[in-house]
């Protein structure tokens, strides 16, 4: 789960999350049946990968799905500059074509893309509803959609908005149950799949915190530093930390779905 508002350079919190999950790895392996589908035919595959972030799970996505590079048409989404620049560097070589990439999502795109991913990357974005509706007009009437979210039942989540609660704050962010509402609002047909990942690292204060760090972002120093330290107390387990959680992946398959449910592409 992508829970960092800082968009700066990759912090440190944020790669020793990447490093003790196995989030990532789970995501990827539910991704790649679909994706692999997208793989017949001989004509152009145009994937836009929204909020690409540093293009670190982009690229092993993109290295397991063996997209053919002279097909693959790559176009990139992140409102974060030095993000961006990092993501072209590490993604550009999956491509025969120079690739796309943008801040935000520009407006003329309906129709254009053959798979859409948005791992992870919807817990901030503004405006979620037009957002999503603008994504889901440019996928093409056979395109895929992937999108990945933690929700109310993930326990970092719940870690999240029980810190909120202490500087008394809602949880200010997105969650898996805002995306389901905001598709079920446009009338989109989806399906959705429970996720199940594993966070294990070795017990220390520094090691707490550097996880809070990454959930509270902006808020962390906020925060009294005890209770967000005693939060990982009972999953304390032999000089480990260890959480079992897990999240959402939304599927929308326009292909599968068939013209006659008219699923909302217009």
């Amino acid at each position: 789960m992508t829970c960092s508002k800082d968009f700066g350079p990759i912090r440190d919190d944020y790669l020793f999350f990447e490093e003790h999950s196995t989030e990532a790895a789970e995501d990827l392996l539910a991704y790649m049946p679909h994706v692999h589908v997208r793989t017949a035919g001989s004509g152009p595959i145009h994937m836009l990968d929204f909020g690409c972030g540093s293009g670190r799970f982009s690229r092993q996505f993109l290295a397991l799905a063996r997209l053919p590079p002279e097909r693959l048409r790559l176009s990139l989404v992140e409102p974060e500059p030095g993000y961006l620049r990092q993501a072209l560097k590490q993604l550009q070589p999956f491509s025969a074509h120079p690739a796309q990439a943008w801040p935000a999502l520009p407006p003329g795109l309906e129709a254009r893309f053959d798979l859409a991913l948005a791992n992870h990357v919807f817990y901030y974005v503004p405006r979620l509803d037009e957002v999503l509706a603008r994504i889901l007009r440019a996928l093409t009437p056979t395109g895929l959609f992937l999108a990945a979210i933690a929700g109310q039942k993930n326990r970092l989540i719940q870690f999240a908005t029980y810190c909120f609660t202490l500087i008394n704050m809602p949880y200010p962010y997105h969650t898996a149950e805002d995306l389901e509402a905001s598709l079920d609002r446009q009338g989109e047909v989806y399906r959705k799949q429970a996720m199940h990942y594993e966070l294990a690292f070795p017990d220390a204060e520094e090691n707490r915190l550097k996880i809070m760090r990454f959930l509270m972002g902006d808020y962390f120093d906020e925060i009294p530093r005890q209770p967000m330290m005693d939060l990982f107390s009972s999953y304390a387990r032999a000089g480990r930390i260890v959480i079992k959680t897990g999240h959402e992946q939304f599927v929308i398959q326009r292909q599968a779905m068939g013209a006659a449910q008219k699923i909302g592409h217009t």
